[in-house]
């Protein structure tokens, strides 16, 4: 009897997982983060991991979006990254015309401002890509590091990032 009970009360937990996930990707597509992959980092000590990822080539520059919660106003972090051209390379932000951003949406909509940082140094890595193609899906991969700092001059460190994003 006790393994019937315990059998009845994980079963809607097993299901209940599959219901977010299904409704994270739902909210991902409907937010315009339709790509498959990842997006990791360290901001400032504290994990960052993706939720939902967008990218695409725009006037010959990558462009690589990463967002860890779409579901919640008031609780949402982005990473942007721009890389200037599809080349393999490594980038230094500012020179090469690399940027990046890191953004957090917090309930108080009167620190909006305060809470996108902009890159003002560091590097980006396009370590693995291919041309983009209509007819297939394009797979990069590279790194990331840089400091950002937002309108109130706080600034956040971003360590140790990686991307993987199918597109």
């Amino acid at each position: 009897m006790r393994t019937l009970l315990a059998l009845a009360l994980l079963l809607p937990v097993a299901g209940c997982d599959a219901l977010s996930d299904a409704a994270d990707e739902t909210a991902c597509r409907a937010s315009g983060y339709a790509d498959v992959g990842s997006v990791r980092a360290s901001v400032s000590g504290d994990a960052f991991s993706t939720a939902c990822v967008a990218a695409r080539v725009e006037a010959g520059a990558l462009v690589i979006a990463g967002a860890d919660n779409v579901v919640s106003d008031d609780d949402q972090e982005v990473l942007t990254l721009t890389f200037p051209s599809t080349d393999l390379a490594s980038y230094e932000i500012g020179a090469s015309g690399a940027t990046a951003t890191f953004a957090r949406r917090t309930a108080d909509s009167n620190d909006q401002a305060e809470e996108v940082y902009v890159a003002t140094d560091g590097t980006l890595t396009l370590a693995e890509g291919a041309e983009p193609s209509e007819s297939s899906a394009t797979r990069v991969r590279g790194s990331f590091s840089f400091s950002a700092r937002n309108g109130a001059g706080d600034v956040v460190a971003v360590s140790g990032g990686t991307f993987d994003v199918t597109f």
